[in-house]
């Protein structure tokens, strides 16, 4: 016999535990109505484009979330820490994150102002 059962799972339970990329592909499924796999997908292919058009392009923004843009550094001379010995370090660039205005209120609300967001996730259960 399958019952279903509604289990309230609320967000960011450990504010320690950073959410993970199968976390958020599980968020998006049960959000969705998709499978597991589906939404792995579509996360994936989300973060080859970011990364496809930041290497093409320089940039990526994303409304209301925030943008994402290359930021290069100049070749430079340094010292390795054991020996003190003068070393080249080469031009790089490097991918920088910049959160829209929408996302830093949110983030910068007071605790008391933040609502509690709760998740409603449809699982099987079996009785013996």
């Amino acid at each position: 016999m399958t019952l279903e059962v509604s289990i309230a799972i609320l967000i960011n339970l450990n504010p320690r535990k950073p959410m993970i990329r199968s976390d958020l592909a599980n968020k998006l499924a049960a959000k969705m109505n998709i499978s597991k796999q589906e939404a792995d997908r579509i996360l994936l292919s989300f973060i080859d484009g970011i990364m496809t058009n930041l290497e093409k392009d320089g940039r990526v923004v994303i409304q209301g979330f925030g943008s994402f843009r290359l930021r290069e550094y100049q070749a430079r001379i340094g010292k390795k820490p054991v020996t003190g010995e003068p070393i080249q370090i080469p031009a790089r660039k490097k991918p920088v994150f910049h959160a829209s205005k929408e996302l830093n209120q949110l983030i910068n609300r007071e605790r008391t102002e933040r609502p509690v967001y709760v998740e409603t996730v449809q699982t099987p259960v079996f009785a013996a």
